[in-house]
């Protein structure tokens, strides 16, 4: 072989022998170049992520907060509203617990007083009459009080018209009950304001059936006395003879009958020297 043509094929060789170097190399160069490029690409994505994942987060979190604040303020109207609810409910039972205390005060009273029987005094009956207040010392009266009972009697007569007495009836008869009250003191204010008192009286059999007989033929009226006041007086009825004679011996006062007779049977003794004797208090 001659000595150009090994030339010419080293020159082909070595030519060759670069060529596949250099593709070596490109390929080397694009291969790094395609990865430096996938490498920023993934980081870039991974940036985007991050930026999306942290956004949603943000509105998230906003949207809870947004949630809890709406919740805490739901809970406290809620609770305004129980407050309301509780504070009516305690009112309307306090106003009907006091509507009840107003009704029915009789009615407790009663249910926790002992029977009027154990009150009323051995021989004696229990009996109510209605009386006028004024007529019933003007409604200043007590249980346990003492009184003496005026009657004013229509009494039948044989002329057409009948004619009045008026008595006290009964001296000393105690008094056990007024309206419902069985109590001392005595509630004044309603008793003055009423326009009658049922007064109930202790009495024996024999008073009970005059009692009720003179309340339905008359109009009564009491007189208080005093609780150490236990005498008992004989009394006339009280008429115009009575009380002309009754005015006579005490003022001097001569009274003229209606029935045209002369009421005066005392005449005044005119100043005759007198002894007066007295016992207790009163004039022998």
């Amino acid at each position: 072989m001659p000595f150009e043509n090994k030339k010419q094929l080293l020159i082909i060789v070595g030519a060759v022998f670069a060529g596949i170097v250099a593709v070596f190399l490109t390929s080397n160069y694009v291969k790094t170049a395609i990865q430096g490029q996938t490498a920023a690409l993934a980081e870039q994505y991974d940036l985007k992520q991050k930026d999306m994942v942290a956004q949603i987060q943000q509105r998230s979190d906003q949207q809870m907060a947004a949630l809890a604040q709406e919740l805490e303020r739901v809970k406290a109207e809620q609770a305004q509203t129980s407050q309301r609810q509780m504070a009516a409910m305690q009112e309307a039972m306090q106003q009907q617990a006091r509507m009840q205390q107003q009704q029915a005060p009789q009615v407790q009273q009663v249910i926790r007083k002992p029977s009027l029987a154990l009150k009323t005094p051995v021989g004696k009956r229990a009996v109510t009459v209605r009386i006028d207040s004024l007529a019933a010392v003007g409604g200043l009266l007590n249980a346990g009080d003492f009184v003496d009972v005026i009657a004013e009697l229509n009494v039948p007569s044989q002329d057409s018209d009948k004619k009045t007495v008026t008595a006290m009836i009964f001296q000393g008869l105690q008094v056990l009950a007024i309206n419902t009250n069985e109590d001392d003191p005595g509630a004044y204010v309603e008793q003055q304001a009423a326009g009658y008192l049922k007064i109930t009286f202790a009495v024996d059999p024999q008073e009970a059936g005059l009692l009720s007989f003179a309340n339905k033929n008359g109009n009564l009226e009491l007189a208080l006395r005093s609780p150490d006041d236990t005498d008992h007086q004989k009394l006339k009825a009280n008429t115009w003879k009575t009380l002309a004679d009754y005015v006579l011996k005490n003022q001097g006062l001569d009274i003229q009958d209606p029935d045209g007779e002369n009421a005066a049977s005392i005449k005044p003794e005119e100043n005759k020297p007198s002894i007066q004797i007295f016992r207790g208090g009163k004039e022998l």
